[in-house]
């Protein structure tokens, strides 16, 4: 709500950012269900109930549009990151970090399903994902090694290596193959306990037995786990 007394400027400035909201809220949605390739400017506009000439006053590109919804994506892994647990062996921890990083991709899915296009459309992406994939493996690592630390998890360095490397193959590009080897266009919410299990299938031959226990007692609890 804007404050009594704001003056016109400071009115049609909130009024501005809160368009400009609205078009990158409307846009990440068509982009998500149809591709960035299959949306127009004149699309969004007409979504976002303004006209293609307004559209251009916030975004005069759709690759600053596409920029501008990387840096949302980027300041939701910062959070992210920001709220993960600097110690402690419990997997409940991994499992809160996974299933928050899955609602992430899924809500800007459309950077890992059509990442191909997007890069040639903005170069820049290739470089910024890269670096996205290097801060999402250090807090998992580290909850690895404490579950290791701790006698939850036997593996060597080198698989606990190759553990990551297809931990972040698995739960960045599930999207990929949903829509790719299974022909699943429309992700919905109800696919991410699919690439829950994906992961969780990944951990299952390094659990030891006081893992398994753990496991065991959450699932009779209703509760979510690796």
């Amino acid at each position: 709500m804007i404050e009594p007394g704001a003056t016109p400027r400071a009115k049609r400035s909130r009024k501005a950012a809160g368009t400009r909201d609205h078009v990158i809220t409307v846009s990440l949605s068509l982009f998500n269900a149809r591709g960035p390739d299959r949306v127009t400017t004149s699309q969004i506009a007409e979504a976002a109930g303004i006209n293609e000439g307004n559209l251009y006053y916030y975004f005069k590109t759709k690759q600053a549009l596409i920029l501008t919804i990387f840096d949302r994506f980027e300041e939701s892994v910062d959070q992210l990151l920001n709220r993960s647990p600097g110690a402690g062996a419990d997997p409940a921890a991994y499992v809160a970090f996974l299933t928050e990083w899955f609602e992430i991709v899924w809500t800007y899915r459309f950077l890992y399903r059509d990442f191909m296009g997007l890069i040639a459309m903005a170069p820049e992406l290739r470089r910024r994902i890269r670096t996205i994939s290097d801060r999402i493996r250090s807090p998992v690592r580290q909850l690895i090694g404490h579950m290791r630390g701790a006698g939850l998890m036997e593996l060597s360095d080198d698989a606990l290596d190759a553990l990551l490397h297809n931990l972040w193959i698995v739960s960045t590009y599930w999207v990929v193959y949903l829509d790719v080897q299974e022909g699943v266009r429309a992700i919905k919410k109800a696919h991410l306990e699919w690439g829950l299990r994906q992961v969780a299938s990944l951990f299952q031959p390094h659990l030891t037995e006081a893992a398994r226990h753990w496991l065991a007692a959450q699932a009779d609890q209703g509760r979510p786990s690796l």
